[in-house]
């Protein structure tokens, strides 16, 4: 939201779930239980699997019959908004108040918010929380703002304390590097008109580096992540094409020294939306094997004609809605996208003159809190170049996995999985059943035949909410005789949503394909 010039260029968190997965599952992989809890994409995110089956994915279902396959939004908290302007540091400016564009980490035991505010310059600002509905802004002694102290980490009030400047900031916590390094501080360097990067001990006193390296052109919406899966880091930028602002992707290994797969977007505005549809910008987070983006869709018509101009790009959207809203993507390789359908909002813009009924925006990744996801947001209660704009911080949650489901209603349907290397026979369901519903389950071989023993009739049922269950059957092991253990799960649904499942126990020396090589079959 930071005016504005183009720059073109050529497992769970759950205890229950763990121990549960520990037996299939290879110290790489361990989830929460064995690693940093303030390494937000890690938690959600593991290295090398397995991962949950995810129904965002087509290669989950092979065949189905009787079911929807339904998209959710995330649930806005009864509190917001949770962070308002409520320091004199957040009074005045045209976006007043705190939003994210930021990031969120947990660490020992709290939350930790480095968020974005505009007065008088760029600043990010520093909250904290234990619950992560009731939040602090402590007062730090790096900062003043007329003769008291402020929770600024970095600031356009002294930018000798840091040396550098930052818009929307990405926090990323590397716990194995330099300790002066264990943190980074990555935005756009609204001076220079690049990204920039800064380092830090305790993600609070930050330090820009004297050599000044450029990272890679960019425009003025910027968001970083580390990507477990490849060791690396990378980044979503914002750069244009014909419909407008659009999002553009970068990668590298050390964090310093970036590469471009394509000098240009790889995320754009499609013949599905609305003529008056830009993409201003794109967190992106990995997520049990996949990357799932957050598109936020600014509805803005583009010039048509001409070289770019500010008062061109200001005539164009005059007479456009000019608000904005959040929307689902995912990916497996960062370049090639996949959205729903209907384009509906992830996290829906409130009523008109509400607090957050202009804009949305989000933080780079979500929180891992018990069973559910929490996704906070910076909202606005008015459109974009509006004077004296309001913003404020909220949050949205759903139950991990809960983006997409496979839905039953009074009818019972049913799907074939994949096929699975299982080596028992067990499975891990994220689900929930109506009153009357149920979920069963058998066990095909690959040519979709009933394997002995391993009948619906011989499932134990699930009924209620959970995200974890592990469904049986009455027939404990699978028998000898069978040489091949590669099998397909056929699950009959009915009044019953179900988010995801993984077998409980997999064949490691059959890991999911999920990275190919660049020459094809």
């Amino acid at each position: 939201m930071y005016r504005r010039s183009f720059v073109i260029s050529g497992a769970f968190a759950t205890l229950p779930l763990r121990s549960m997965l520990s037996a299939s599952m290879t110290h790489a992989s361990m989830t929460h239980a064995s690693m940093s809890n303030s390494d937000t994409d890690a938690v959600i995110g593991s290295e090398k699997g397995p991962w949950r089956r995810l129904f965002l994915d087509s290669t989950v279902v092979e065949s189905q019959q009787g079911l929807l396959r339904q998209f959710h939004a995330a649930e806005k908290h009864p509190d917001n908004p949770l962070l308002v302007a409520d320091r004199p540091w957040e009074s005045t400016s045209a976006i007043i108040g705190p939003y994210v564009y930021g990031t969120i980490l947990r660490e020992d035991g709290r939350l930790r918010m480095w968020y974005q505010l505009l007065f008088e310059g760029n600043h990010t600002g520093y909250a904290e929380s234990v619950d992560g509905i009731h939040w602090t802004k402590p007062e730090l002694d790096i900062f003043e703002y007329k003769g008291s102290r402020t929770n600024l980490v970095v600031s356009d009030f002294d930018t000798t304390t840091t040396g550098g400047y930052c818009h929307n900031p990405s926090v990323i916590f590397r716990p194995d590097a330099d300790p002066h390094r264990r943190y980074l501080l990555y935005g756009f360097d609204n001076k220079a008109g690049r990204p920039s990067v800064a380092y830090s001990q305790d993600g609070l006193h930050w330090s820009y580096p004297k050599e000044d390296q450029p990272l890679f052109a960019s425009s003025d919406v910027v968001n970083f992540a580390y990507d477990p899966y490849q060791s690396r880091f990378y980044a979503t930028w914002k750069t244009r094409n014909r419909r407008g602002r659009a999002v553009g992707i970068a990668h590298s290994a050390d964090g310093v020294t970036w590469k471009k797969p394509l000098d240009g977007p790889v995320f754009v505005a499609d013949d599905l939306d609305p003529d008056d549809t830009q993409i201003y910008g794109m967190p992106v987070f990995p997520y049990q094997g996949m990357y799932i983006g957050l598109p936020w869709m600014y509805r803005a018509r583009y010039f048509r004609y001409g070289q770019y101009s500010v008062d061109k790009l200001h005539e164009a959207q005059s007479d456009s809605p000019r608000s904005m809203e959040v929307q689902l993507a995912w990916s497996w390789d960062l370049v090639n996208w996949t959205r729903p359908i209907l384009r509906e909002q992830f996290v829906p813009r409130g009523a008109a003159a509400s607090w957050d009924g202009g804009m949305i925006v989000t933080a780079r990744a979500p929180v891992v809190m018990g069973d559910r996801l929490f996704f906070y947001y910076g909202g606005t209660d008015k459109v974009h170049d509006e004077k004296r704009v309001k913003a404020s911080i909220g949050l949205a949650t759903m139950r991990l996995d809960g983006f997409c489901s496979m839905v039953a209603g009074d009818n019972e349907g049913w799907f074939i999985s994949r096929r699975e290397p299982m080596l028992e026979p067990a499975v891990i369901i994220n689900a929930k059943t109506d009153s009357g519903g149920s979920i069963t389950a058998e066990i095909l071989d690959r040519n979709e035949r009933v394997l002995k023993g391993f009948s619906r009739e011989q499932c134990i049922a699930f009924e209620g909410d959970s995200v974890s269950h592990v469904m049986r059957w009455k027939t404990a092991t699978f028998p000898n005789a069978v040489k091949r253990r590669d099998y397909k799960i056929r699950f009959w649904l009915t009044k019953a949503k179900m988010y995801s499942y993984l077998p409980l126990s997999l064949d490691p020396q059959q890991p999911d394909l999920v990275r190919f090589p660049e020459a094809g079959p």
